[in-house]
């Protein structure tokens, strides 16, 4: 299986039918940031650059917000071709070059392992500590507790189900060790 069909296959869209309209690139709010736009990435994948897209910083740097998604006219899904480069990358040893992304996603990855379910400020405060920047933090979040605006993190019994189909997809894409 090449490059385009692998991440066809993990986003379950068909990336030939992008036309290279550039009204992905002209939504996204990170694409300032990006080294690649996702009509690039688009492109490549279609060209099967694997180093080049596995390589990038756009794949990190994307938010999710599927904003590029929302505006394709071809229904191309963007980005889910974005998130199917960077679970790719990930299985293949690939790492974003800003430390706090990497440290970021890994974290995000087990809360969602450990509660079936994201807590955003489990997430951001895992990931400030393991950066070594919590306490910058510390002032906000103390405000932002008192608040109410932050909620106590779930008990971690809530993952089992998640757990299961994670390990499930896991061992059916290539026996991939958890």
């Amino acid at each position: 299986m090449d490059f385009r069909q692998q991440i066809e296959a993990i986003s379950g869209h068909n990336s030939n039918v992008c036309f290279q309209c550039n009204k992905c690139s002209s939504g996204c709010p990170m694409a300032s940031k990006m080294d690649l736009k996702p009509a690039q990435i688009m492109h490549s994948i279609r060209l099967g650059r694997a180093a080049e897209v596995l390589g990038s910083d756009a794949i990190w740097m994307c938010v999710g917000c599927e904003t590029c998604t929302a505006r394709c006219p071809q229904d191309a899904h963007p980005a889910g071709a974005l998130s199917a480069a960077r679970s790719l990358a990930v299985r293949q040893g690939f790492r974003p070059s800003v430390k706090e992304v990497n440290i970021y996603y890994k974290g995000f990855i087990a809360n969602m392992r450990l509660n079936g379910k994201i807590h955003d400020a489990s997430v951001a405060g895992m990931s400030r500590l393991r950066s070594g920047k919590f306490l910058q933090d510390l002032p906000l979040a103390w405000k932002l507790l008192v608040r109410g605006r932050i909620k106590p993190p779930p008990l971690p019994f809530g993952g089992h189900g998640f757990r299961k189909l994670y390990k499930k997809v896991m061992v059916k894409e290539e026996g991939i060790p958890l």
